[in-house]
């Protein structure tokens, strides 16, 4: 049973989530692609939706067509929004979607929820796992909102 339960655990684990929001904060496609195919094959990953949504959003920026990266774009956000209400009280979900929207262009008008989030963030921040909390402090240093 136990030999059963670790082998689902590292079913879904074949990643770290340091090495997740180094790519995401990165500029390298190459490696947005491969984290990507790494999530798609994480079937039992709790956090793909998210995870796949906002490196598509991510990657959306280093497409060359407009029309190509508003439908990257769409695509990611649908998987994030979805993942976010799906677990609203998630505190990384909510990350994921601050650094997107502090950074996406004001035209998509997405940029709704950062304060909502940025407040549920500075409320849970020490329920962040342990790789993500380095990379939210991190952001927290450069973050509009965060910094606030």
């Amino acid at each position: 049973m136990l030999i059963l339960v670790l082998f689902q655990l590292l079913s879904f684990v074949n990643f770290s989530k340091a090495e997740y929001y180094k790519i995401i904060s990165g500029n390298d496609v190459v490696l947005m692609n491969k984290m990507m195919e790494k999530i798609n094959e994480s079937d039992n990953n709790p956090d793909k939706l998210a995870y796949l949504g906002a490196l598509k959003m991510r990657k959306s920026v280093f497409l060359k067509t407009p029309k190509d990266r508003l439908l990257l774009f769409k695509e990611g956000k649908n998987l994030l929004e979805t993942a976010i209400s799906k677990n609203i009280e998630n505190p990384e979900y909510r990350f994921l979607r601050l650094l997107i929207q502090e950074n996406a262009p004001s035209f998509l008008k997405y940029n709704l929820n950062i304060k909502e989030d940025v407040n549920m963030l500075l409320l849970n921040s020490q329920n962040l796992p342990i790789g993500v909390r380095g990379a939210f402090l991190d952001y927290s240093k450069t973050s509009p909102a965060l910094k606030k």
